[in-house]
């Protein structure tokens, strides 16, 4: 009897002992949630001009570098677009997405910068979805122009070398078509060109730095002569005269977040006295062209309801639709809902995000259509869609969710043309 109870005892003290090593060995499991990568758009936008309008499947992204960081900064996963998984686990927690068009570099040719962030959160035991990461040009571009007179007196050894923060530099020839990208930086950039070469015989040489440059500019330097045309304002760089020539550099300013076209130049003069554009100068061929015509509207929302700042009502029985008509085809359709209740916040965030593209709706396709949004291919391509949310407006009326509740609409047509406005509900 002994002998048995000293056994059972014996059992007791091993299992106890294989739990313990057990629970050192397995630590408790993390809270986690997961997010869903594949319904993730990138634009990649100068803001005004969208020049490229992506989003998974539709453009060709796939070298973009995307890195996940958690909150204190440390990147936890990082692929380049074309490898990301459709979905991946993340612990409870904030994040942040960085999309990068590749490795800065300090000066490159026709390389042009674009990077985008956004913030998330993880849940526990939901899935995030991340919505879209505009990109937005991120470097310097600087375009060197001659003006025809100025090349008729010019030397085959005429080169101009640009330096920006002292370590990216590039050397531009009168041969040179490229523009050329630079690593910016906010607060304390610098760019200097130098001007060096034989005119009229004579070797000149002349240097500008200029100190207000920030990212998202193009510089277009151009390098002309002085004929002592009284109308022409004088010159910066100006360098002793030889032979009776002076060179003249005018210098003009593009936010590319504000006007650059991809390839296409449309020129504006700095405010800076000196660096103005000659104006009705024939000597001057490189001057602003004439304004260009407004363009034809091709996206259009038709409806009856009042657009922001108004309010619209809250009414049982009353539809609310937004009939949105492209000419060229919707590209992508994205919806933000914002709402100074949060219990309403919280009570949509259970069933889908509060920015997404219905164009791309991901995992949420069958939440969005069961309240009557158009999801997929009824958006993509199509010239009339209708946006309809009389299923989720008079869920606004309850006394749990009194507030200011708004819907911002932004379609982007195939050609790149944008329209967003919003509609504004009070309850």
């Amino acid at each position: 009897m002994k002998t048995k109870i000293l056994s059972f005892i014996a059992v007791i003290v091993l299992m106890l002992a294989m739990a313990a090593c057990d629970s050192e060995w397995h630590p408790a499991v993390e809270k986690q949630g997961q997010v869903s990568l594949k319904s993730m758009g990138v634009d990649v936008s100068d803001q005004m001009n969208l020049i490229q309008h992506t989003s998974r499947g539709s453009y060709d992204i796939s070298e973009y570098i995307v890195t996940i960081y958690n909150e204190a900064g440390e990147a936890v996963h990082q692929w380049a677009y074309k490898d990301m998984p459709e979905i991946m686990t993340l612990n409870v927690g904030k994040y942040s997405v960085n999309v990068k068009s590749h490795n800065v570099e300090k000066a490159a040719w026709n390389k042009p910068y674009f990077e985008g962030s956004k913030e998330f959160e993880v849940a526990l035991s939901k899935i995030t979805d991340i919505g879209v990461v505009t990109c937005k040009f991120s470097s310097l571009r600087v375009t060197i122009k001659f003006t025809d007179e100025l090349r008729a007196l010019m030397g085959d050894d005429v080169k101009v070398d640009v330096v920006a923060n002292d370590e990216g530099r590039l050397e531009y020839t009168p041969a040179t078509t490229e523009s050329g990208y630079f690593e910016a930086t906010e607060g304390s950039m610098t760019l200097v060109a130098s001007f060096s070469g034989t005119v009229k015989g004579y070797f000149e040489t002349v240097t500008n730095a200029f100190t207000d440059v920030a990212p998202g500019q193009h510089r277009i330097i151009t390098y002309d002569v002085k004929n002592d045309n009284p109308d022409r304002p004088d010159e910066i760089g100006k360098i002793d005269p030889v032979g009776g020539i002076n060179i003249n550099v005018g210098v003009k300013d593009e936010d590319v977040n504000n006007s650059v076209n991809n390839g296409e130049e449309h020129e504006t003069p700095s405010d800076r006295p000196g660096n103005e554009v000659f104006p009705d100068d024939p000597e001057n061929p490189d001057g602003p062209n004439p304004p260009t015509p407004p363009e034809e509207d091709t996206i259009e929302f038709v409806t009856d309801l009042a657009w922001a700042p108004d309010d619209n009502p809250v009414q049982e029985g009353k539809s609310y639709v937004v009939n949105i008509k492209a000419k060229d085809g919707v590209a992508h359709l994205l919806v933000k809902i914002e709402s100074t209740n949060d219990k309403f916040i919280g009570s949509v965030e259970e069933l889908m995000p509060l920015e997404f593209d219905l164009a791309y709706p991901g995992t949420y396709g069958e939440a969005f259509s069961s309240i009557g949004l158009k999801t997929g291919t009824e958006v993509i391509d199509q010239t009339e869609v209708p946006f309809n949310i009389t299923g989720l407006v008079p869920l606004l009326a309850s006394p749990n969710f009194s507030g200011t509740h708004s819907f911002t609409i932004t379609v982007t047509d195939n050609k790149q043309k944008q329209l967003s406005k919003t509609l504004k509900f009070k309850s």
